[in-house]
């Protein structure tokens, strides 16, 4: 197992920031605004493959998966946006995807806490599927947004809670001179 230290050296090699005490973030540029993603803990690489808010874009890229003990419950994973915008849905795709095993083997989100920069807050409850599912949510204009494991769906193999997928869908920003 890393040290702390080494571990968040390697992190740093790979464009992930520490944001504070409690976050790890990775920034990257966006058509709307810059975009960073932090999450509140990540699960230690194993050999090559690592699990950091890099990887919430899905697909071969793999997944973010939490690194507490247990499954994860109140781990989050925050969008950040800057300037921030109206949004009105999310895309999420719950679990480890890159294959069916890794589906299987590891926890996915059942229910969690959304909450945003406006005000919003709601429990919403996530489908124990690989495919993406868009959550949608009243229009506001947002600078973050944050989801909270409240539950999880089991792994068959370990207690390790995974994200392929968590971003804002950028099809439905909607400019500020457009809402005047």
């Amino acid at each position: 197992m890393l040290r702390p230290l080494a571990f968040a050296c390697g992190l740093a090699s790979l464009g992930i920031a520490n944001a504070g005490a409690a976050e790890l973030c990775h920034t990257r540029g966006g058509q709307y605004a810059k975009n960073r993603t932090c999450v509140s803990s990540v699960l230690p690489p194993q050999g090559r493959n690592t699990y950091g808010p890099d990887k919430l874009g899905g697909g071969e890229s793999g997944a973010w998966c939490e690194g507490v003990a247990g499954p994860g419950i109140g781990q989050s994973i925050t969008l950040y946006q800057e300037p921030g915008n109206v949004i009105g849905s999310l895309s999420f795709t719950n679990g480890y995807t890159r294959t069916p095993e890794l589906y299987r083997a590891n926890g996915r989100v059942q229910q969690a806490r959304l909450e945003t920069s406006g005000g919003y807050s709601k429990t919403i409850t996530l489908r124990d599927t690989s495919e993406p599912q868009t959550i949608k949510m009243s229009p506001s204009k947002v600078s973050w947004v944050r989801l909270t494991v409240l539950s999880v769906y089991p792994g068959a193999r370990g207690s390790d809670t995974c994200v392929s997928e968590f971003y804002l869908n950028q099809e439905d920003f909607i400019d500020d001179e457009e809402t005047k």
